[in-house]
């Protein structure tokens, strides 16, 4: 069997330290130094996840401690595939058209993917009641489709294993009648689980009967291939939003996956470096390329390890921020 590539590309450092709370900020630190894969990180983090147009091409500019400039422009390739070269995988992940994730990740989780449709398959086969069928009803979804699920209140979350090829939702039937809800639906899952699926029933606070998936959580997916943070970087604050909002309601018991993601997005990201999120004054060492960047608009993220910020521009503007490292939230 084809083992998918895996990039190891990502320091993992122990959550242990920061057990206490899963919420972490960008905190102004000096840098004294970075690589390529740091500005593209550092780019996506202040790339608006409303916005699912890609972008054509993405040029990194590094000013380093001795005022020495070096740049690299990466453009869009549809062909593109996984290799070695870090900062070109994850600069590719920000220029491929972003809602169809399983097809930018379908080599790393090839295994994963083929693994849960003979699952599917096999639950499907196993799924033998009188006067009862089970058909499914929703499999591969887009970002966008995801996101737009979120928005309607038809989802809780905004990035769903659903992306992935992971997650599946069951529809069942009797005597051709669709039913929302009822005992097969246990029939089911408890067959799903006896085959080593996921089912949806037993989530805590918001059980979904006719879902099936094939890791526990996100969390579960995230540590078996901690390649994925990158996407779910993009919606850090959402998830956060999900964690207070319970927490502030003594309601931790509800969320415990979203807390559980959050630690393990932490895990690969914690002491990394990031912009913090207050944008700075123009600082008088830029001004005199100001003008000549945005008469030519282009994605581009200049770093000035020197002076220690960071000018991210999309559009005609663009913004500068202090650099950072993430680190614990501080206690109220």
């Amino acid at each position: 069997m084809r083992k998918a590539l895996i990039l190891v590309f990502l320091s993992i450092i122990s959550c242990a330290a920061y057990s206490q709370s899963p919420i972490r900020t960008c905190q102004t630190s000096r840098l004294d130094s970075l690589q390529w894969k740091d500005l593209v990180w550092m780019f996506s983090q202040q790339d608006s996840i409303s916005n699912l147009e890609p972008n054509q091409n993405l040029t990194l500019i590094l000013e380093d401690a001795q005022g020495i400039r070096t740049e690299k422009t990466f453009q869009s390739d549809s062909t593109f595939r996984m290799n070695d070269s870090v900062d070109e995988y994850l600069a590719q992940r920000v220029l491929i058209d972003k809602p169809d994730l399983t097809a930018f990740w379908a080599l790393e989780l090839e295994d994963d993917i083929r693994l849960f449709k003979s699952l599917k398959d096999s639950l499907h086969a196993k799924f033998k009641f009188r006067q009862y069928a089970m058909r499914y009803s929703s499999e591969t979804r887009s970002l966008k489709q995801q996101l737009s699920l979120q928005k309607r209140g038809r989802s809780k979350i905004a990035l769903s294993m659903h992306n992935f090829s992971l997650a599946a939702d069951v529809a069942i039937y009797r005597k051709k009648r669709y039913l929302k809800r009822g005992i097969m639906y246990d029939k089911m899952g408890a067959i799903a689980k006896d085959l080593g699926l996921y089912w949806g029933g037993d989530f805590v606070g918001f059980p979904d009967l006719g879902h099936i998936q094939a890791f526990k959580n996100s969390a579960a997916l995230l540590r078996q291939h901690p390649n994925l943070a990158f996407e779910f970087e993009h919606f850090k604050s959402n998830y956060e939003q999900i964690y207070i909002q319970k927490a502030n309601l003594s309601r931790v018991d509800l969320v415990q996956d979203t807390r559980d993601l959050l630690e393990a997005m932490n895990e690969f990201r914690m002491m990394q470096p990031c912009l913090c999120e207050i944008a700075r004054p123009i600082p008088e060492s830029a001004r005199y390329w100001m003008e000549s960047y945005q008469q030519n608009p282009k994605p581009r993220i200049h770093v000035n390890v020197k002076e220690q910020w960071a000018y991210v521009q999309r559009g005609n503007n663009g913004y500068f921020f202090p650099l950072g490292r993430w680190k614990p939230q501080a206690k109220m």
